[in-house]
């Protein structure tokens, strides 16, 4: 079976790739590719990429890339672009490849920051869930399987690895920068939140996993409340008025179950209201 590890060449990733190779050489169950997605946004850049190829080699895997164009965009949407075209090219690779399982080094801090950032964003269940452990990117070539094994892990817990395994890893220094949301929720929030409450990284993520199982079951919910409205990809809109004027937050359920089954975005509260205003 083929499966491939997405590196940046960072500490999380590096850790991710040897724990996979060490697993590999043990049952020879699986073959490993190595992708390394090139954002063309740094000066360095093309020195995170020579360094990923020779770690490939090293470890004596499959190794290719994808080089993304971002340069030039604007600040405030380069983030979620950049998050967005490095999925897509992810999926690109495994698909010409023929592999349906991709493995990311997301760990129990990013996690926690992402909890963090949709709580100050004002987003819901889903939101506040942050990344699933698992879950299955969309592609054109078949089913690809994400998977986050890291995410019971802390960073410290992986500088340790690192550490005792004389692992050598790049620093983004883009990660120092505090005008990035996350950066400063990373260098200034989380190590005070830890001083208050040292289990703190642990706790958010368990609450993060305790939503996520709540989202499984509103999911479930609007299912069973979508019958009759949810009609292969469309919505039956009088139906829909109908369960919203006899339960308005079941046929929000509805509503965001329905977008989130497109792959389009949450809308805010805002704009929910003002769409059942024109329906």
């Amino acid at each position: 079976k083929r499966i491939a590890v997405a590196l940046s060449g960072g500490l999380d990733s590096v850790v991710l790739l040897d724990t996979v190779c060490k697993a590999q050489a043990k049952n020879k169950s699986s073959e490993v590719f190595v992708f390394h997605i090139h954002h063309g946004l740094q000066k360095p850049a093309d020195d995170w990429l020579i360094f990923c190829e020779k770690l490939a080699k090293k470890y004596q895997v499959h190794f290719d890339f994808r080089l993304l164009h971002l340069a030039g965009e604007e600040q405030g949407n380069v983030e979620a672009r950049a998050r967005a075209e490095r999925y897509e090219a992810l999926a690109d690779l495994c698909t010409e490849y023929g592999i349906e399982d991709l493995l990311l080094a997301h760990h129990q801090n990013d996690q926690a920051e992402t909890t963090l950032l949709q709580l100050l964003r004002g987003a819901g269940v889903a939101g506040l869930a942050g990344m699933p452990a698992s879950r299955e990117l969309n592609a054109q070539g078949g089913k690809i399987t994400l998977w986050r094994p890291l995410l019971g892990q802390s960073r410290k817990e992986l500088e340790a690895y690192a550490k005792e395994h004389k692992l050598k890893w790049i620093e983004d220094p883009s990660n120092q920068d505090r005008k990035y949301r996350r950066n400063a929720i990373r260098k200034d929030i989380i190590p005070k939140l830890e001083k208050i409450q040292p289990e703190a990284l642990a706790n958010m993520a368990r609450s993060a996993a305790l939503l996520g199982d709540a989202q499984t079951l509103l999911n479930r919910l609007a299912q069973q409340d979508g019958k009759g409205i949810l009609i292969k990809d469309q919505l039956k809109v009088t139906q829909l008025l109908s369960l919203a004027k006899d339960d308005l937050p079941a046929a929000n359920n509805v509503l965001r179950y329905w977008l989130h089954s497109q792959q389009l975005a949450m809308p805010s509260q805002e704009r929910l209201q003002a769409w059942w205003r024109d329906l």
